[in-house]
């Protein structure tokens, strides 16, 4: 993996950079922002769909995966998002098209609200707006992050994943994150509350969620992406809260077209 040094704070990120296109051309950015106690894996295969159309980047966010865990931090939206803007700097990135899942994807709203103009597209996959109480924080502040994630897997993916896939996201990726960072981060999701400034994402945004999310309603899905002056809402059937996770090819593609479909608009507007 690749690493680099933001300002003014020191911390370092690591990062995944791939774009299996001509090396003579020069694509747009998309930036994938991984949930709590995941890192950039958690986004593997939806390269394919990707890197061969956009570069595609994929950081650690702070504390997780191959960044190192900074020693004052808190892991609220606020700080992770200032984070991923500083992380775009220092990769020279002024535009992007920002892709989240769940608490990164939260992340990723409090960002397009934040800095607006360097957002092309944002497509959040499972993201909550809002704190829903306290249960994960006291599950990890109780039994630890790998117990945590073994108790809440099966909700978290759904009935449709398979027990390897449990596995694997339980022993390989989630318990092996850090527990100071997955803790902090759940307990600054309890406060947590973007809704009323959702109308400062000028951002085109595509918001996809499941049928029987234990996450949050369609309702609330749908209550919040009126508030976004620009927006799409693609309910998937199934009853995991991480579709992005347990349905990547179908996620990316939908993904895809919404970028390509937003970025054709616009090219026809300046024609």
């Amino acid at each position: 993996m690749r690493k680099v040094e933001l300002t003014p704070d020191k911390r370092v990120i690591a990062y995944q950079d791939d774009w299996f296109g001509e090396r003579w051309i020069t694509p747009e950015t998309v930036v994938m922002v991984h949930g709590n106690a995941e890192s950039s894996q958690a986004w593997t295969c939806w390269i394919p769909h990707f890197a061969r159309k956009y570069r595609v980047v994929r950081p650690d966010l702070p504390g997780f995966g191959a960044s190192p865990e900074p020693l004052d931090y808190g892991w609220s939206a606020d700080e992770l998002a200032a984070d991923i803007g500083r992380f775009l700097d220092a990769l020279g990135i002024e535009t992007c098209h920002l892709i989240g899942a769940k608490y990164g994807g939260s992340a990723c709203m409090r960002l397009a609200i934040d800095q607006p103009a360097r957002i092309s597209t944002l497509c959040l996959f499972g993201s909550p707006v809002r704190g829903s109480g306290t249960g994960n924080a006291d599950l990890i502040r109780t039994k630890g992050v790998r117990q945590w994630a073994a108790e809440t897997m099966r909700a978290r993916l759904g009935s449709a994943a398979s027990e390897a896939q449990l596995r694997w996201w339980t022993d390989e990726l989630m318990g092996r994150s850090s527990t100071r960072a997955a803790y902090a981060a759940s307990s600054s999701r309890v406060s947590m509350e973007l809704e009323e400034e959702l109308p400062g994402i000028t951002a085109a945004a595509l918001i996809v969620s499941t049928q029987e999310s234990g996450l949050q309603s369609i309702e609330a899905v749908e209550r919040a992406a009126r508030r976004i002056p620009h927006s799409r809402v693609i309910i998937l059937p199934g009853n995991s809260y991480h579709i992005a996770a347990v349905e990547p090819d179908v996620c990316a593609q939908h993904a895809l077209r919404f970028i390509e479909e937003v970025s054709l608009t616009r090219r026809k507007a300046v024609e």
